[in-house]
């Protein structure tokens, strides 16, 4: 059977990149009003057949296998956060625009959800040359952060920046003219226990932050 390939096109989301609603089509159920959050990214329908009758199967993009070392020196795959929902950032400790706030605002939001057990922070750094995991637990310590379900990343270069683009769908890069030398997403990405992006929000702003919050435990009540 020929594969159907239909791809939902998102463009990279840069710093500057707003919050967006996706253009994937929701429906609600009609046991209650849930409108299940989209699954951003390209993805497949491949046409299969069930009992005699032809189906669309839906096979959404996911955030590829990883290995990174965390601020412990402690290797953090993607099996850390399999049957998990997590949420992600790019960040560098030096950076002198954004990063500050996204970080206080994630801080924030670990402790607005503090109740959701399985929930994983990951905070990667697109600067491994000057950020050290000895540069990232004196980060941790001056902003007094809970490491508890919170992991700092550290990995090759290219292979993080390649991560935020590919796997997160938000821009990691290096850039000479941008603020500290590194161009990244301001977004904080939502995936859910699959490994698929469910939503991006804007990690400087309030009221986003907020909204993710509800929308985490929205996921889980309703999706599991």
């Amino acid at each position: 059977m020929d594969l159907l390939r239909f791809v939902f096109v998102i463009t990279l989301v840069g710093g500057l990149s707003s919050c967006g609603e996706s253009e994937t089509t929701t429906e609600t159920t009609n046991e209650n009003t849930y409108t299940p959050f989209p699954y951003i990214g390209q993805h497949d329908v491949d046409l299969v057949i069930e009992n005699g009758v032809e189906k669309m199967d839906t096979i959404y993009h996911t955030v590829p296998p990883f290995v990174l070392l965390n601020q412990d020196s402690t290797v953090v795959t993607n099996a850390d956060v399999e049957g998990k929902v997590h949420v992600a950032n790019f960040f560098f400790t030096s950076c002198p625009a954004i990063c500050p706030a996204m970080i206080a605002q994630m801080k924030r939001l670990q402790e607005m959800t503090s109740d959701v057990e399985e929930l994983q922070f990951l905070s990667h750094t697109i600067d491994p040359e000057r950020d050290t995991l000895a540069k990232l637990r004196s980060y941790i310590e001056e902003r007094e952060i809970d490491t508890k379900n919170w992991h700092f990343l550290r990995g090759e270069r290219e292979y993080v920046h390649d991560l935020g683009k590919t796997g997160y769908m938000v821009n990691a890069m290096e850039d000479a003219e941008a603020d500290g030398g590194f161009l990244h997403s301001e977004h904080f990405v939502l995936v859910d226990r699959e490994g698929h992006i469910r939503g991006l929000y804007v990690g400087t702003e309030t009221d986003q932050v907020d909204q993710l919050a509800e929308d985490i435990k929205t996921l889980i009540e309703n999706e599991y």
